[in-house]
């Protein structure tokens, strides 16, 4: 197994504290010991944490132009929407410490909350692109518009992530199979054609 590489334990370390103890609670000094470096070594590699944070971003913005290139049209809205929402599940989950601070902190960090507001514009444009195909391809109604359709659809998703990973405890989730299921489903049939 090859080392990680000291901007990945740094990554790495920023992202297990920043859930335990939230973005201003992560200072460097704890990454660096988290991290096993010292704390120069976190500056000499980025500015300063919010530096990691954008990095982190920036690698779930890549993530999402990945998935949306990649992304194949089974022909059945359906199936199309719940593997849509899959995806966003996975998503938060993989990238869970940016979500977290997103709902969490970004309120109280203008700076964090700025870098943060490019993930769900990301994602809504994903989403909107696929509808649009998918219009195209008689999947879903001509009258339907594609960007409040877009934008309703990660919302209901990013509700249901939020009360997942934030209401853990109050157990307020819908489980994902259900969510799927239910709620996707019933979203599908709003924009199917008959």
């Amino acid at each position: 197994m090859a080392a990680q590489s000291t901007d990945a334990k740094i990554i790495a370390a920023f992202s297990d504290l920043a859930l335990k103890y939230g973005y201003q609670g992560t200072t460097t000094k704890k990454i660096a010991e988290t991290a096993g470096v010292n704390e120069s070594t976190i500056f000499r590699h980025f500015k300063d944490k919010r530096t990691i944070l954008e990095r982190i971003i920036n690698d779930y913005l890549d993530d999402v132009d990945q998935v949306g290139q990649n992304f194949q049209h089974s022909g059945d809205i359906v199936t199309d929407l719940q593997r849509v929402a899959d995806i966003y599940n996975e998503f938060v989950q993989h990238h869970k410490v940016v979500f977290l601070v997103g709902v969490r902190e970004s309120y109280q960090f203008p700076e964090v909350g700025k870098a943060l507001q490019k993930l769900p514009v990301r994602f809504v444009s994903l989403v909107k692109n696929n509808f649009t195909k998918m219009q195209a391809e008689g999947e879903i109604r001509a009258d339907i518009d594609t960007d409040s359709e877009a934008a309703n659809f990660v919302l209901m998703n990013f509700g249901n992530a939020v009360f997942t990973f934030s209401y853990q405890t109050a157990k307020m989730a819908i489980p994902m199979t259900s969510f799927k299921s239910e709620n996707v489903q019933a979203f599908a049939a709003h924009l199917k054609t008959h």
